[in-house]
């Protein structure tokens, strides 16, 4: 969705040059790969940062690669997040983060929510990102914290609010595909709708991957979603290319009874959710 006070940031995509960049504290939002990918070059840089994430993506492993940080990424973070580098990011979540806001004196206070306890499952290929923090100061309830103080121990509703004097970096990504070109043929998930989290703003669709909005406009590739499941990365989108195929020729009065199970013999034919993970984003 849209953050209010976007404008006050900068996007990670309009910086040329992380060392030549004004200041040296920063607040980063947004946890995943572009996130990450801020902190490090931040850190190695020589300046300090504050990651503002909604899932500790650090410590997260899953059976589908495009919900977790990738190796590369995860490693480079563990090497700044290693004792005796300085300075250390610093990597607080879970957040959701509510509004920028220009500060009455001076800076920017970037205004978040501590979301509910997250449990992640852990195996002997990613263990947890122990993260040391460079002094121990914790944000409490209401309070306005300085840039890189530890809001672990807020309890979960409680707003935070962290300053930092430079323009907070947006690292959440970019305007999807379909909203950009094609919103007027479809409705598009908000935080009222099935799709959550990662899939806010998604294109509603039916079983068929049809537009909700629009009879006889379907969608396939990487942007297609159904509730909490995302069919991203190619081995899964291209599943639901005979689902959307079939759906159109039996609109067209053709018989596909025998295309439709030479399909599923070849698993092509993804039309049960029932073998998918039930979290966001997780394989089929």
């Amino acid at each position: 969705g849209n953050l209010a006070g976007a404008e006050l940031c900068v996007h990670n995509s309009r910086v040329r040059s992380w060392a030549k960049l004004p200041g040296n504290d920063f607040v980063v939002i947004g946890g995943y790969e572009s996130g990450a990918d801020a902190a490090v070059n931040l850190a190695k840089a020589g300046k300090q940062c504050t990651v503002l994430a909604s899932t500790a993506t650090w410590n997260v492993q899953t059976p589908d690669p495009s919900t977790e940080l990738a190796p590369y990424t995860a490693q480079r973070l563990r090497e700044v997040t290693a004792a005796g580098f300085s300075p250390r990011p610093k990597l607080l979540a879970p957040l959701r983060v509510l509004r920028v806001e220009r500060a009455a004196v001076e800076g920017f206070n970037v205004i978040a929510v501590r979301k509910a306890d997250e449990h992640h499952h852990h195996t002997r290929l990613r263990s947890p990102l122990v993260i040391q923090a460079e002094d121990s100061t914790t944000c409490t309830p209401g309070d306005t914290c300085p840039s890189g103080d530890d809001c672990a121990n807020a309890h979960e509703g409680s707003e935070l609010t962290v300053h930092t004097s430079q323009p907070p970096v947006l690292c959440t990504g970019f305007k999807g595909s379909v909203a950009s070109a094609a919103s007027h043929l479809f409705n598009l998930a908000d935080e009222s709708d099935e799709a959550k989290g990662c899939l806010t703003g998604a294109p509603l669709l039916t079983v068929d991957d049809e537009s909700t909005k629009v009879p006889g406009v379907f969608l396939v590739g990487p942007t297609v979603r159904h509730g909490e499941l995302s069919f991203c990365f190619v081995y899964k989108f291209r599943q639901r290319f005979g689902v959307v195929a079939n759906a159109i020729c039996c609109g067209l009065g053709r018989d596909t009874k025998s295309a439709v199970e030479s399909c599923r013999k070849m698993n092509m034919y993804l039309d049960d959710f029932k073998c998918c993970e039930s979290r966001c984003g997780d394989a089929c």
